[in-house]
């Protein structure tokens, strides 16, 4: 299943002082997909070099789950609003998942 998954890395830049802001509409635009969206995991990373440099990784079940919930009224409303406080045009990159591993401990997100 490992290749069939869909991968997203975005990169984004906060105006200054909104990184946290940008951050918790990146939480909410995953919770407005749905639990049944196909979306597995995600994580939103800060960079140590920028205060408002963030990291966002995805892992889908594949891509017309991502595509479908991207493109949703509820993500695009969320999404709209994060936009508006970034810097600049976010850089995304996608590709397939060819080996996962889960390491948390409690299993928690």
């Amino acid at each position: 299943m490992a290749g069939s998954m869909f991968s997203v890395f975005g990169r984004m830049i906060a105006l200054p002082g909104r990184r946290d802001e940008v951050i918790a509409l990146i939480k909410e635009s995953a919770l407005a997909a749905g639990d049944d969206s196909g979306l597995l995991t995600y994580t939103v990373n800060t960079a140590l070099d920028d205060p408002d440099a963030l990291w966002v990784t995805e892992l889908w079940i594949d891509q017309e789950a991502h595509d479908t919930a991207t493109r949703s009224d509820p993500v695009t409303e969320v999404t709209q609003r994060f936009l508006e406080l970034l810097a600049e045009q976010p850089a995304g990159f996608y590709g397939h998942a060819v080996h996962v591993q889960d390491r948390m401990p409690d299993g928690s997100r």
